[in-house]
């Protein structure tokens, strides 16, 4: 039989191990689950529920791919100028091409050769937050297009459709024109990748 400092010994044994256990099991990490053994998350993603949560930039079944890397590559271009301060030029096809290609994150990506001009390059594209088939052009430019007065306007934006077969973008110049006056064009550009 049990003394009564026997049984206070044992309740409080019990507690003790009560505690540590509801410790141990509020301690696990974040995310964490059997399901997860084994799986491994790479670029800064973790794994819940056996899939892997990849942070803006990366996807994928580890979060091992780029999310900018299904822009890179040469595009043909067939550009369309659908708004403009000279009447004449609504309507005016151009047909180019142009690279994508990498930057330093996984957000952005680099346009070289736009407009056609092999001097325009480095235009930075970053991808939307919330939809990273979309992205807009930043508004800072190379200098070859800051020396000849060609600066891209706010609202300029891209996205990917048809399986990302085709980026579909609107474009806002400004530049100087033959008459040294400012012109404002819209340029609607279709891109699809270029098969050598």
């Amino acid at each position: 039989m049990l003394t009564r400092r026997g049984s206070i010994i044992i309740a409080a044994f019990s507690a003790i191990f009560c505690l540590l256990s509801v410790a141990y099991v509020s301690c696990t990490k974040v995310g964490s689950s059997p399901a997860c053994n084994g799986v491994v998350c790479l670029n800064g993603g973790y794994c819940k529920g056996g899939f892997c949560k990849c942070p803006s930039g990366f996807e994928g079944a580890n979060c091992g791919t780029s999310t900018a890397a299904r822009f890179f590559g040469t595009w043909n271009v067939h550009q369309t100028v659908i708004g403009s301060d000279s009447s004449k030029k609504i309507g005016q096809d151009s047909v180019y091409t142009v690279f994508l290609k990498k930057t330093a994150t996984p957000t952005t990506f680099f346009m070289d050769n736009f407009l056609g001009n092999p001097s325009y390059n480095d235009l930075l594209c970053t991808l939307d937050t919330t939809n990273a088939r979309n992205f807009s052009l930043d508004t800072m430019r190379d200098f070859n297009m800051w020396y000849e007065h060609v600066t891209i306007k706010t609202g300029s934006y891209g996205y990917l459709k048809d399986n990302d077969t085709v980026i579909d973008a609107n474009i806002i110049i400004k530049f100087v024109n033959t008459t040294h006056n400012y012109q404002v064009d819209t340029l609607h550009m279709i891109m699809t990748p270029h098969h050598f």
